[in-house]
């Protein structure tokens, strides 16, 4: 079965209403991928392309997603409320599901793309864009409690194959720090005792001990890996290893149990993990020592 006159589908197999009146393009979505139905609704696209155009309610433009895409990551003020680990983490995302349409099978992993891909459709209707992607349901997220044994760092600091990605796995569990701040380092951002980065809430500064600090003196060249290596590498290399249900962020997990467990005081870990507040750590490592109460008798 063929489209009629005016009707068109894209690559993705969406169709839309698409007409010039008086030299102004009118493109109007379907929202459907059947031919037959699309077909059926012809009538109805083309009376709304002529509202469009003679009385429009407002002043609401149609955008392809990767139209969208391009306009949202070049606004001034989005890019103004973004650290440059989000924004090449924003663009990555956002030009890959423009490219595929497709979601990682990860359910965390989704997560993260469908809050990005919303944040940007959200940021479309506040700029009066329609586009041929609907916003996107994103489930509860499940606090994740993986940490890794002495056994298991062990294994990751002195097995995997790459001896430099080694040193910034060492790096990333000494200081605790979130993947995005410490890679792509620059020089002028060291100080002797901690080092300036960009995080997830803006400028913190992270705290380096002996062991990170010696590790930097022997650090020939600072990392910078392409967004999505760091990742794939680990999980690549985790499993080879047989270490199951491993994430690189465990090792920032791991660095504020083993902590707390060491005695250090909650807040100085709060500030040494760059939280908000101490209500926030406590929140993400309360689930984690339930194991360490000893046993009760009630009476």
């Amino acid at each position: 079965m063929r489209l009629k006159s005016n009707l068109w589908k894209d690559t993705y197999g969406n169709i839309f209403y698409r007409k010039r009146i008086n030299g102004n393009r009118i493109v109007v979505p379907a929202y459907t991928k059947n031919i037959k139905n699309a077909n059926k609704l012809l009538p109805a696209l083309e009376y709304q392309a002529l509202l469009q155009h003679y009385a429009p309610v407002n002043k609401t433009k149609f955008k392809t997603f990767p139209e969208l895409v391009k306009l949202y990551l070049n606004d001034k003020e989005v890019n103004s409320k973004w650290a440059d680990s989000s924004r090449e983490t924003s663009k990555y995302v956002l030009n890959s599901f423009s490219l595929t349409r497709k979601l990682p099978d990860n359910k965390e992993t989704q997560r993260g793309y469908k809050t990005r891909i919303n944040a940007c459709l959200n940021w479309g209707t506040s700029k009066g864009y329609t586009t041929n992607v609907e916003v996107m349901k994103v489930n509860k997220k499940q606090g994740r409690t993986r940490v890794f044994s002495s056994r298991e760092l062990n294994i990751i600091f002195n097995e995997f194959q790459d001896d430099n990605f080694c040193s910034f796995l060492k790096f990333a569990y000494y200081t605790g720090a979130r993947r995005g701040e410490i890679n792509s380092l620059k020089p002028h951002e060291i100080e002797p005792s901690r080092v300036k980065v960009n995080g997830k809430s803006g400028i913190r500064y992270i705290k380096l001990n002996s062991q990170a600090r010696a590790l930097l003196m022997e650090q020939e060249k600072l990392w910078d890996y392409k967004v999505g290596y760091i990742s794939q590498k680990f999980l690549k290399e985790t499993r080879r290893l047989g270490i199951l249900d491993a994430r690189f962020h465990d090792l920032r997990r791991t660095f504020g149990l083993n902590l707390i467990k060491d005695g250090v005081p909650i807040f100085q870990v709060s500030k040494l993990l760059g939280h908000s507040s101490v209500k926030v750590t406590e929140q993400h490592y309360a689930p984690l020592l339930i194991d360490d109460i000893e046993d009760f008798y009630l009476k």
